[in-house]
């Protein structure tokens, strides 16, 4: 028998989709201001609770371009705190120099404007943000701290963002401290959420809060006067690298850095510890591998990432 024509309609249509995806696009266009407002609430709750400390935002302020090598160390050794942290680091493994270094003048002329200016500016971000609840402290700033380092290798082989390469590194994971300082209850939710319904964090916290760590840590650099680049390696560092519109950038290299150092299985104080696997494949190959090796590969980084934290925390 043969069946009548309007039978042969080919796969179902579902009537409501379409009104189903304009529902989906209004709430989200009404969520967004709120999460937006929530967002903002945050930012000025650190802004008050941990401002960016003065010789910081004075050392923001300076690049090897147009200030001198005298003029930062009168910037650092403005702030007593912050001049014993750079000369315990100066005389620790992290630099290996056989001279003891007495001043913070002497520690500039012998390790260099660049490097001075960022160890400095991480160490006063890290101090700045105390121990929280939901966070291995130790474990969080020894992976940031490594990421950093890695970050930088990546800069000295491929010759950009030698600047910023390292401060990037370390702080790109100041979003999700950030919100355990003031949201510490919503973070612990979203962390026993992704278990529980194995989603993402940042998808958790989006549920929960209507923003992710990763925007946090963006509209804190933001708020802090980090230049652009570093605003947006904190801001972006969760994106597939492959979306990057700029292969060489300050967030690919973190990106690409924050990948190897999960590779090598270093917990990032919030995630666990990973599956320790093989290394990106570009870092078994020239050039990167010629600047690991250069750099007395993993063993020798994670030496010298453990002497900054001793010096930066201690």
């Amino acid at each position: 028998m043969t069946q009548p024509s309007s039978w042969h309609l080919g796969p179902a249509v579902d009537p409501f989709a379409e009104a189903r995806e304009r529902l989906r696009a209004r709430l989200a266009a009404e969520a967004a201001p709120s999460a937006q407002a929530a967002l903002d609430e945050v930012v000025a709750e650190i802004a008050d609770l941990r401002p960016l400390p003065q010789v910081a935002v004075k050392i923001l302020a300076l690049d090897d371009g147009t200030f001198s090598a005298h003029e930062l160390a009168a910037v650092v050794a403005s702030d007593q705190a912050l001049t014993a942290k750079l000369l315990r680091l100066s005389n620790s493994a992290y630099y290996g120099f056989a001279r003891r270094i007495t001043s913070v003048r002497d520690a500039v002329v012998l390790l260099g404007f660049r490097a001075v200016r960022s160890a400095a500016l991480a160490s006063c971000v890290m101090e700045a943000v105390p121990p929280s609840p939901n966070l291995e402290y130790d474990a969080f700033w020894q992976f940031s701290v490594a990421t950093g380092m890695l970050a930088e290798v990546l800069a000295r082989a491929e010759g950009v963002h030698q600047d910023e390469a390292f401060t990037a590194g370390v702080l790109h994971q100041i979003g999700v401290l950030a919100l355990d300082q003031v949201r510490a209850p919503m973070l612990r939710t979203a962390l026993d959420r992704s278990v529980e319904e194995g989603i993402s964090l940042h998808e958790a916290e989006r549920q929960i809060l209507g923003f992710t760590d990763i925007d946090l840590g963006g509209a804190v650099a933001l708020h802090w006067n980090f230049p652009q680049p570093l605003v947006e390696a904190v801001r972006d560092h969760a994106r597939p690298l492959d979306t990057l519109p700029d292969p060489k950038s300050l967030t690919a290299l973190v990106l690409r850095a924050r990948m190897f150092v999960r590779a090598y299985g270093l917990d990032d104080g919030h995630s666990g510890s990973a599956e320790p696997a093989a290394p990106p494949a570009e870092w078994e190959i020239p050039p990167l591998s010629i600047a690991l090796k250069q750099s007395g590969g993993m063993a020798k980084v994670m030496e010298r990432a453990d002497a900054f934290l001793a010096a930066s925390l201690g």
